[in-house]
């Protein structure tokens, strides 16, 4: 039987990036959610991938179809609550996104409430056909994008994800909007690394504006705000166009992560340790140190007395149950006295 991660705990003290919290409504999924499922969704062996790495993926979808997930309550609360975040946003001028927020969870109990609801977890589970929480750091529970300010640059250039599975919801009206469309590459990684030149698949997290061949590019048409895709971001390869008229374009990002301890961990840790925020390292630390005591809590609830010398085969459980605690400190190390923020581009 697979074991399952009991859900990561909220931190309990506010990063120093968060200026101000935001008082507001409280969140009712009664009132605010209107939970559709999708009407098409697109497996990873839809996309190309073989079946090892389908094996080492919680969940067969690749990426679906708009589905609703907010009332139009829902969409008109959400929608004032990140206006009113919008000055807070970061701008820069990196090759990803140069309009974003961070930690939205963070300033405001409504998006927080939202992210985490059991009814939209169970919903999305179903979805993706594997358990699902809340991303363990804060920064990727709900992440959000405005339009740039320079209308002649993407929304969002050509990327995958740092994390593996998010649901990419409209929040503004996508129907007043011209150009500012989501767009995503059918294909595999190993395809994309190719046809860009690159020299490793971890590269594509970085964003490019190339053209694609158009025949691969699928356009995703939002009915109205408040609709989502959910998909394995960083399988698979997605882009917010240029606007083609200025126009107001907000998404949220909602992150999350399977709950299931068999599968290797998604989270782009390495990647993180180039970001200016100091606070996302303290996160990473807290995602490895939560993916650890998990997995040591199921190796206490499996060790059991046998015969024969069993120093090998315990050695090797105690070391994979901490392997992502490992990983993360010797990225720290790696990177220590050598960041400079020149990457700070992420969005997920």
């Amino acid at each position: 039987m697979t074991a399952l991660a009991n859900p990561p705990p909220f931190p309990a003290d506010q990063p120093t990036i968060v200026a101000r919290v935001l008082e507001g409504p409280a969140f009712d999924p009664k009132r605010h959610l209107a939970l559709e499922p999708p009407e098409r969704v697109f497996t990873l062996e839809d996309f190309g991938y073989d079946a090892e790495t389908q094996a080492r993926s919680p969940s067969k979808v690749a990426v679906t179809g708009p589905f609703r997930i907010l009332s139009d309550d829902g969409v008109a609360v959400l929608g004032d609550i990140l206006r009113a975040l919008a000055p807070d946003a970061d701008r820069l001028t990196g090759r990803r996104l140069s309009v974003f927020l961070r930690r939205s969870v963070q300033r405001s109990a409504f998006v927080r409430d939202m992210a985490s609801d059991p009814s939209l977890l169970r919903h999305l589970s179903a979805i993706a056909g594997t358990p699902l929480c809340p991303h363990s750091i804060p920064a990727m529970q709900a992440f959000v994008n405005f339009a740039p300010e320079d209308q002649t640059r993407s929304v969002d250039s050509w990327h995958v994800d740092s994390i593996g599975l998010d649901a990419v919801m409209m929040v503004s009206d996508p129907t007043a909007l011209k150009g500012g469309r989501l767009e995503y590459f059918r294909g595999t990684r190993s395809e994309l690394a190719a046809l860009l030149g690159l020299d490793e698949e971890g590269q594509l997290v970085l964003g490019y504006d190339v053209p694609l061949p158009p025949e691969r590019v699928v356009p995703v048409t939002f009915p109205a705000a408040g609709y989502a895709i959910f998909m394995q971001g960083d399988l698979v390869f997605h882009r917010a166009a240029p606007l083609a008229a200025p126009g107001e374009r907000i998404t949220l990002v909602a992150g999350f992560l399977a709950r299931a301890l068999d599968f290797p961990d998604r989270t782009n840790t390495a990647h993180m340790q180039n970001w200016r925020e100091a606070d996302i390292l303290v996160d990473a630390t807290r995602h490895a140190a939560w993916l650890a005591r998990e997995k040591l809590s199921v190796l206490l609830e499996e060790l059991a007395y046998g015969p024969g010398d069993p120093r090998l085969q315990l050695a090797e459980a105690l070391e994979t149950a901490i392997a992502d605690a490992s990983r993360v400190a010797e990225e720290m190390r790696a990177a220590a006295g050598t960041s400079d923020g020149s990457e700070d581009c992420q969005e997920r």
